[in-house]
């Protein structure tokens, strides 16, 4: 278990590319973003949704702590620093609802770093995965002023922290599910 940080999923809005909202996916009946919930329940203590609006999730989602963004339309960052604003660890580990199968002994492998870094963050194909990654609290001050910005892109302020790269070889890698091809990767 990994008591140190509170998971947030962020379900965000309709997808342009795909034409739905990806947090209310199903495939074979079950809702696909559950299975991610029940997947971050098994290594940490405390999982979160961060969406634009609470009351689009079914009664089948009661079970599961959802709040509702602070900061409309300001991204994935606003859905990050909603969540900084709530957990009560030390760092949130934040992860998208559009990626399927998440990887626990990667999570694992990436919360070793968590005593030195700030942000622990993985890096395929030369790509940073600022949605699969752990913030440290520390890191909310910055984000907020960030957000009075015009430029949301979570990477920004980077340089601003301590940042562990893990970079992943083919063996692992994180897939989003950013087209209708694409959903074969929940399988």
């Amino acid at each position: 278990m990994i008591k140190e940080a509170t998971a947030v999923i962020l379900c965000g809005g309709k997808s342009t590319r795909m034409g739905f909202d990806k947090s209310l996916l199903k495939v074979k009946g079950e809702f696909v973003l559950l299975r991610t919930v029940k997947q971050l329940q098994k290594i940490f203590p405390k999982v979160l949704l961060v969406a634009n609006q609470r009351t689009k999730f079914p009664a089948v989602f009661s079970q599961v702590t959802i709040l509702e963004d602070h900061y409309h339309e300001k991204g994935p960052l606003g859905g990050l620093a909603t969540g900084l604003e709530e957990i009560e660890t030390e760092y949130l580990f934040l992860v998208a609802c559009d990626i399927p199968n998440l990887t626990v002994d990667l999570i694992r492998i990436m919360k070793e770093h968590l005593s030195t870094y700030q942000i622990v963050l993985c890096q395929q194909n030369g790509r940073l995965e600022p949605l699969f990654a752990f913030y440290h609290r520390s890191c909310l001050p910055v984000f907020q002023q960030q957000l009075t910005s015009k430029n949301w892109r979570i990477a920004k302020e980077f340089d601003r922290f301590s940042v562990k790269i893990i970079t992943l070889d083919t063996s692992t890698t994180i897939n989003n599910v950013n087209t209708p091809k694409e959903l074969v990767f929940w399988n």
